[in-house]
């Protein structure tokens, strides 16, 4: 148990460092034809790219590491092993992209996870690989999953993209190191900003890919090393920046504006609800003035569910925002878990259709937050405690660490 202290979180920050670009560019730097070098906000890792960088260390990388700056070197050649084991801790994007890499160093994978990951409902997830020649050895659901694969990429795939888009990305990745001319037919793409940045990432890196409509066209003579500037991490900041807009003010530094980052959107939320936001060379400042419901589509933010349902429930009026449908496979029942949120918080608010309808007004009773051991969920109820400048009690804080380490709030 733990009580979440408000008076403890400062209105001054650097950007946490953000896990989706840090483990994209950690595959490309495993499978690259020289070294890398890392620049950034080095110092917090999430605990979701913690696992990528010894995955690709485990794999034959070589990381060099000093204050803010890493040099990684990949093996000298991508040596086809019998059989491999690796540990993705509990990303579900580090489990769907390896699978398609480590087939670069070996015939059978052997996959391992931790934490909610081994709870998470991953039927479908053989389907989603077979047009890629990968099938699932072990039985559906069970852990360790094993995996083969009878066949090299085709050069035209079609890969289900319905309910995520990190298996398309690690495909991507996978084909690009490969080398070859590719074409990969998406079918219903969801997160399409996410696949925007894998292609973005690997186009960084030399890679001549693009995304037209539904269709990813590719032609690859391998992947580059470079520097590599890590960027802020919407997804954690969003909290920040909520906080600013509901509670006074927060400045933010280190986050790339216009970026392929689907959360960067939490801009235009805050805007609607009424807050002041200043951007310049030093950062972003976001100032509280009114507070007004909102409409907003998070189809392609689902990460931004659990802290935008908090600035409705502080807003004056109704707010609904779109997207439910996302919700299901995170670290938790996020829809679940975000209701349950708002019940102790004293939250009016519905589903409808494909929506969470929210009444402005929280009204903490004193009973405790269940954060389902998700990290959005603990987020969440920081920023409602800032604004409620209460104290609020919460079952379990430890994994906020998979996403935002240096918050101190208790």
């Amino acid at each position: 148990m733990v009580h979440i202290k408000p008076s403890k979180i400062g209105q001054e920050w650097l950007a946490p460092i953000s896990k989706s670009h840090l483990q994209r560019e950690l595959l490309l730097a495993l499978c690259s034809k020289e070294a890398s070098l890392f620049v950034g906000n080095l110092s917090h890792i999430p605990d979701d790219a913690l696992h990528a960088l010894v995955l690709i260390e485990s794999l034959g990388c070589t990381v060099d590491r000093s204050d803010n700056q890493w040099k990684i070197t990949p093996p000298r050649s991508m040596q086809k092993f019998k059989r491999i084991e690796l540990h993705v801790g509990e990303s579900g994007f580090l489990l769907r992209s390896i699978i398609s890499v480590g087939f670069l160093f070996s015939e059978e994978l052997i996959l391992h996870a931790s934490g909610t990951l081994l709870d998470r409902n991953l039927q479908g997830l053989a389907r989603d690989f077979m047009d890629l020649g990968i099938h699932q050895i072990s039985s559906e659901g069970a852990w360790p999953l094993v995996l083969r694969k009878d066949r090299d990429f085709s050069v035209n795939t079609t890969l289900d993209a319905s309910m995520t888009s990190q298996t398309a990305s690690g495909a991507l990745i996978a084909m690009a190191a490969a080398k070859g001319k590719y074409e990969v037919f998406l079918e219903n793409p969801v997160s399409k900003p996410y696949l925007e940045f894998t292609l973005q990432c690997l186009r960084s890196r030399g890679v001549e890919a693009l995304l037209k409509e539904n269709v990813c066209t590719m032609n690859s003579t391998g992947i580059q090393g470079g520097t590599v500037q890590v960027q802020g991490d919407w997804s954690g900041a969003a909290n920040l920046l909520c906080m600013g807009a509901m509670s006074g003010q927060v400045s933010v530094k280190g986050l790339l504006l216009n970026s392929l980052q689907a959360d960067e959107l939490v801009l235009d939320v805050i805007q609607k609800y009424g807050a002041t936001v200043e951007i310049d060379s030093d950062g972003i400042k976001v100032v509280q003035r009114e507070r007004k419901g909102f409409h907003v589509d998070l189809t392609d933010a689902p990460d931004l569910f659990p802290v935008l349902s908090v600035l409705a429930a502080s807003a004056n009026g109704e707010s609904r925002l779109v997207g439910t449908h996302r919700l299901a496979s995170k670290e938790s029942d996020r829809l679940a878990s975000t209701r349950a949120l708002l019940d102790v918080l004293g939250v009016v608010h519905r589903t409808e259709g494909n929506g969470l309808i929210i009444h402005g007004g929280m009204q903490y009773q004193g009973d405790i937050i269940n954060s389902f051991k998700d990290h959005r969920i603990i987020l969440a109820a920081v920023v409602a405690s800032k604004y409620l400048n209460e104290s609020l009690w919460i079952n379990s804080v430890q994994e906020i660490t998979k996403s935002f380490k240096g918050l101190h709030f208790y």
